[in-house]
């Protein structure tokens, strides 16, 4: 029998289960000591990693500064866009009154024969609406003042009015704390990759993947950031 381990007696016979004696060691023979539990929340020494996030995206530039999230840059392309059409329609404004003209002449004129029980007039199609050349006019306006816009404001604040107003600046790639301005370059690229695509209805698909993705890119990057080598951040 060993002297140091203890039975038990259920009242019948000696139980076959042992524990070791109350004043004899914890440790059994050949056995090394159970390491003690790590203490919740103690500090980590320096230098040991820090839990996964289970992101694979950066949050900030080589240098320090915060990336901008994905839902202020869309709010700041909302804002650019509402500015945008604000400038577009007043220089055409001439275009769109003749549009108006068009479609008042053509209520009347359903108005007029239903009164007096004539067939309808026929469907207007797009042309009668806003005749090709006045298309062309619109598509040129639109081109035109969003590019000076955009190579505009990049230049002079490396932001657009509505990026200024949620906080956001455009920097080289990696170069968060850059003073600028950005090269001409960059911002030519930049402002092509995001205005262009606009000539073309078939093209805005462009514009709907280029809007989605910074949010899978590993440093937040929309494909004009990529191709003008740039990143938005919100230092503040």
């Amino acid at each position: 029998m060993n002297s140091v381990q203890e039975r038990y007696w259920d009242g019948w016979q000696w139980s076959r289960t042992t524990r070791p004696r109350a004043d004899s060691p914890s440790v059994g023979y050949g056995q090394a000591p159970y390491a003690s539990y790590p203490t919740p929340n103690a500090p980590r020494p320096l230098g040991h990693a820090g839990p996964r996030t289970g992101s694979a995206q950066a949050t900030m530039t080589a240098d320090g500064v915060p990336l901008a999230s994905w839902w202020w840059r869309v709010l700041a392309v909302l804002i650019d866009n509402v500015i945008l059409t604000a400038i577009v329609t007043v220089i055409t404004f001439p275009v769109w009154r003749s549009l108006y003209a068009t479609m008042v002449s053509y209520f009347n004129a359903m108005m007029d024969a239903q009164q007096a029980g004539l067939p309808p007039p026929p469907p207007l199609i797009a042309t009668d609406l806003i005749a090709g050349s006045s298309q062309l006019i619109v598509t040129s306006v639109t081109l035109g003042v969003g590019m000076l816009y955009h190579v505009g404001f990049l230049r002079w604040k490396s932001a657009t009015p509505g990026k200024l107003l949620c906080g956001l600046r455009v920097v080289p790639v990696d170069h968060g704390h850059d003073p600028g301005p950005l090269p001409w370059n960059s911002i030519g690229i930049r402002a092509a990759v995001w205005v262009l695509p606009g000539i073309s209805a078939f093209l805005s698909f462009i514009t709907v993947i280029d809007v989605l993705f910074p949010l899978w890119n590993p440093k937040r990057q929309a494909l004009h950031d990529i191709a003008a080598k740039t990143q938005v951040v919100r230092p503040r």
